[in-house]
């Protein structure tokens, strides 16, 4: 039976939990620091009485706001308009209005919280927004899949049944897979939380000392002692642990319960242990898609894929991120059927364009030759102490020659009937493929200096970023860009 949306409807009486959760956590982050402090620079006196007496009047008070904003809360679907209305606000009452032709995509989500209290939030993208979500954040899941239905029933019909059936799931990745995933991926991103927690808390440790006054020489002294072979050894295995156990958590919180279901024309993708999130992959929305793999990777037997969809109505990085989907864990036989899903067929590799010995000799006078000169011009005329570490520029100059070299020998582009796969990647490997009708624009440029060696650079613009092919035959890239061109004019298929 339809459930009827076009009278103003409230949110689950619930609501007002997640509401006071949403504000309390806010007015945590903006209280929390100089509440600390308080209580720090009063050493007892009073300060932990002040805080409980604050700490119970906000708690009140959110109580009251959270329940006047549950009230004042209200959408409703004017089907005459065809507009989707959200009312809200106390003090300052607004009025949301989102036309249903301009809703790019609705995703149903589930926090912590939300999964103990039983209750779902609504997520709205829309396009030609600077701020693409409209959520509502407590609703029942009977009633978020029939409203989400019925928004993107003037849009896409397909996807606006999809959530309908529940069969089988074509990919479910158990807690191994994730392990696996966990222990081989996301080395970079770790080892910066790694050195942001370190810094993070040499500040924590400067700024105690500087408010109780503590005398920091003879600390330093003791570090400085202890500091030998021994320690550092027991330092860079204690790093190895906390960076391995990041990713593996890390791994589990996002990717938790990772299942995709083939549905009727789309993959509907949910995963999340604190938040569960739910996302429908619709081929024609689809602009690029990779998948990487390196080389523990590959003697697990996994790989993972990312699938880049159009950033509607912004050009910040990290809010057209949201749009991207990852698949972690992938064995070769799921990824075979994931690009059939997407393409109708697995992308083959073609004709391959391969850089001219200028992309390796520019990266070595780069990183190599320019380093060591200015380092040796450094110690010899400016900072004479710095002689005796000189020698470890031959060990930086062979592991950088090595990274470059493989950076060299997978940098590759390979173009087929209908598909243009850049290869690319140091220890990650990466396959970006994209459909050539998806092409939103094409340059080709040649240096002057490089005219005489035929040497240029190709970068292909899409709704979901730049494919950069650097050091090319200019001669083969331009055949290839007029044979693309000419596609681009005779298809009938559009870009999204």
């Amino acid at each position: 039976m339809d459930q009827d949306f076009s009278k103003p409807q409230k949110q689950s009486a619930t609501g007002v939990i997640i509401m006071f959760a949403n504000n309390l956590q806010k007015v945590i982050r903006a209280v929390a620091l100089p509440l600390i402090f308080i209580v720090l620079k009063s050493k007892g006196n009073y300060g932990i009485e002040l805080i409980l007496g604050i700490s119970f009047l906000f708690l009140l008070l959110l109580a009251i706001y959270a329940w006047f904003s549950y009230q004042q809360f209200s959408f409703f679907l004017d089907e005459d308009k065809q507009e989707f209305v959200i009312n809200e606000g106390i003090f300052n009452k607004s009025t949301l209005t989102i036309q249903l032709n301009k809703i790019q995509q609705v995703n149903i989500n589930q926090s912590l919280l939300q999964q103990i209290i039983g209750v779902y939030s609504l997520d709205i993208d829309t396009a030609g927004s600077e701020k693409k979500e409209a959520s509502i954040k407590a609703i029942d899941h009977l009633t978020a899949t029939r409203l989400k239905q019925r928004l993107l029933s003037e849009r896409d019909p397909i996807t606006a049944t999809v959530a309908v059936a529940t069969p089988k799931p074509m990919l479910k990745l158990s807690n191994a897979t994730l392990l696996k995933v966990g222990i081989t991926s996301n080395y970079g991103a770790s080892i910066l939380l790694l050195m942001g927690f370190i810094f993070g808390l040499i500040q924590f440790f400067k700024d105690y000392t500087a408010l109780f006054e503590v005398e920091t020489t003879e600390i330093y002294a003791e570090l400085s002692q202890g500091f030998g072979f021994i320690s550092i050894c027991f330092f860079i295995g204690f790093a190895l642990i906390v960076v391995l156990g990041t990713n593996i958590i890390r791994t589990f919180i996002r990717y938790f319960q990772f299942q995709i279901i083939r549905q009727t024309g789309a993959l509907a993708i949910s995963s999340g242990l604190l938040t569960r999130k739910n996302t429908l992959l619709t081929p024609k929305k689809v602009q690029l898609s990779a998948y990487s793999q390196n080389y523990f990777q590959k003697k697990l037997g996994i790989l993972n894929i990312k699938v880049k969809q159009a950033a509607y109505g912004t050009a910040d990085e990290e809010e057209s991120k949201k749009s991207h989907i990852e698949i972690p864990g992938c064995n070769e036989l799921e990824r075979q059927d994931i690009l059939k899903m997407i393409y109708d067929q697995i992308p083959q590799k073609g004709k391959a364009l391969i850089p001219n010995y200028r992309f390796l000799f520019l990266q070595i006078m780069l990183k190599i030759v320019g380093p060591s000169v200015l380092s040796c011009f450094f110690a010899f005329s400016v900072y004479q102490p710095l002689q005796p570490y000189l020698a470890l520029l031959i060990p930086y100059a062979i592991l950088v020659l090595i990274l470059l070299y493989f950076e060299y020998k997978h940098h590759r582009l390979y173009a087929s009937q209908g598909f243009i796969i850049k290869k690319s990647g140091i220890w990650d490997i990466t396959e970006e493929i994209i459909e050539i009708h998806k092409i939103q624009a094409i340059t080709s440029k040649q240096y002057f200096w490089h005219k005489k060696a035929d040497v240029g650079h190709l970068l292909l613009h899409t709704a979901a970023g730049v494919i950069h092919f650097k050091y090319g035959n200019y001669s083969q890239i331009n055949n290839l860009v007029n044979y693309w061109l000419y596609q681009l004019e005779r298809t009938k298929k559009d870009w999204i």
